[in-house]
């Protein structure tokens, strides 16, 4: 995972989504099972390279870190409701 310098002037902006409440992972998996563990596995990376940053060196990159999380866990969250609504008809 590429961590980007605070001071950097041209910081990407990594996480501009224009649809938040659509359903679109960014992976191609068979099932909802895929789905749902490659998010668990990414929210976890997030969080251990979370904790190797400052504030005081790193308040950009703690920031987008955060953002990504927040993204991965309503994703996750959109990932169950739909899991629960296929075994509900099943």
């Amino acid at each position: 995972m590429k961590h980007y310098p605070a001071n950097r002037k041209n910081t990407p902006n990594l996480f501009h989504n224009t649809k938040q409440d659509s359903f679109a992972p960014e992976i191609l998996a068979d099932s909802l099972e895929v789905m749902e563990s490659y998010s668990l596995q990414k929210i976890v990376l997030l969080q251990c390279s979370l904790e190797k940053l400052n504030v005081a060196d790193h308040a950009n990159e703690i920031i987008e870190i955060c953002q990504q999380i927040k993204k991965e866990k309503k994703l996750l969250a959109q990932i169950i409701v739909r899991k629960k609504l296929e075994t509900g008809k099943n």
